[in-house]
């Protein structure tokens, strides 16, 4: 299943070959086994697509059929419903017939355009980031790689299993290797029978070690580390940790003791409010500069600037519509009221990652001001 990057959306603008279907469909249902469901709520997106291509682009039934023949032939595979997340967004063109199964919750729509209306796909983009976690302990350790919704272990080549392997004690010497206290503010490795000081500089080859070959899976990645350790171990490891995005706070306790699922939501609760700093940061940018001439929230406005290149950041409410064209020889919007008119914020959107710009598609309530758009220009 391909992951939701910036390439994903320039790939799909640059399908310039019409009509273009957009299906969006939300999939929770799933977690009630209400799979049956999903497949009817999409039939009914089916339906519409195919009264849209009768009345407004004069497609015949045998040209529908042909049309969406495939999204029909993923409507009747039950196995298919069973299989979901929390969003589905389905995209189909002459010769193009893709879908993405998504971890942000989408709300039911569909359209048929000269462009596919990526609004919701955005979302995905920023709302489903990745991080990494690492369970760390002598006794375990393990690299997952996670996302609000998601979290899969990652296969590291090298990485010590435990301080047994890496130190290649028997049983009865790595028994002496089982805890980790504090003293006087520094960690302390507790064995039995051996000097501490000893014991400790095991320790610290034993995380070194790991910080090395953490450093090379990651060393192409910009993504946040959480640590999910014993307080004591974490101390020692942030001071001996080479990777710029570690997170300062550790998701402290046992990690082997933690599932899955309790490993996502903890590790969720700590990085969270580090992956959406840069909404905030674009928020309070975006009210600084209200009261000059470098934003603006009037759509008329910021289409205009999305053509010509002149947006660096745009935020948007994922929901808001509004049909039209931007006629350029006259830089104005009209409303043609046939197949000609697209959904504005999507054209917005769309000029802005094609030139180069930001976008941000979100919740109504997540808009500064209460705005459906908001725009910050370069210039």
């Amino acid at each position: 299943m391909t992951e939701i990057k910036l390439d994903t959306l320039k790939d799909l603008i640059q399908d310039q070959e019409s009509p273009c279907v957009s299906i969006y469909l939300s999939t929770k249902a799933v977690h009630n086994g209400e799979f049956k469901k999903l497949e009817i709520e999409f039939k009914n997106r089916l339906q519409e697509v195919e009264e849209k291509l009768k009345e407004k682009w004069d497609y015949k039934q045998r040209e529908v059929d042909e049309f969406l023949k495939p999204a029909f032939s993923l409507a009747a595979d039950s196995s298919f419903w069973q299989q979901q997340k929390e969003g589905l967004a389905v995209f189909i063109a002459p010769d193009r017939f893709e879908y993405f199964k998504l971890a942000v919750d989408t709300y039911d729509k569909s359209y048929v355009s000269y462009n596919f209306n990526l609004k919701q796909l955005i979302a995905e983009l920023h709302d489903n980031q990745k991080y990494y976690l690492l369970a760390m302990s002598p006794k375990h350790n393990q690299l997952y790689q996670a996302t609000r919704d998601n979290i899969e272990e990652v296969e590291v080549e090298n990485l010590p299993l435990n301080i047994k392997e890496f130190l290649n004690l028997d049983d009865e010497a790595a028994e002496k290797h089982q805890s980790v206290n504090t003293a006087g503010g520094s960690a302390v490795f507790h064995g039995q029978g051996g000097a501490p000081d000893d014991d400790n500089e095991d320790l610290m080859h034993y995380l070194k070690e790991i910080d090395r070959i953490i450093n090379l899976e990651l060393k192409d990645e910009d993504s946040y580390l959480v640590i999910a350790a014993d307080d004591s171990v974490f101390a020692l490891y942030k001071n001996i940790n080479n990777y710029d995005k570690l997170v300062e706070e550790n998701l402290s306790g046992n990690a082997k003791q933690m599932n899955k699922k309790v490993l996502r939501e903890k590790g969720w609760e700590i990085v969270g409010p580090h992956l959406y700093d840069y909404l905030r940061e674009v928020k309070d940018k975006y009210l600084e500069l209200k009261s000059g001439d470098k934003c603006s929230a009037e759509l008329e406005d910021i289409v205009e600037a999305a053509h010509y290149s002149k947006i660096d950041t745009l935020l948007l409410n994922k929901k808001a519509e509004k049909d039209g064209v931007f006629v350029e020889a006259e830089n104005e919007i009209k409303v043609m009221g046939n197949n000609d008119d697209y959904d504005l914020y999507n054209f917005a959107a769309m000029q802005t990652i094609k030139n180069g710009g930001t976008v941000y598609s979100l919740e109504k309530e997540e808009m500064p001001d209460g705005e459906d758009i908001a725009a910050i220009y370069r210039y």
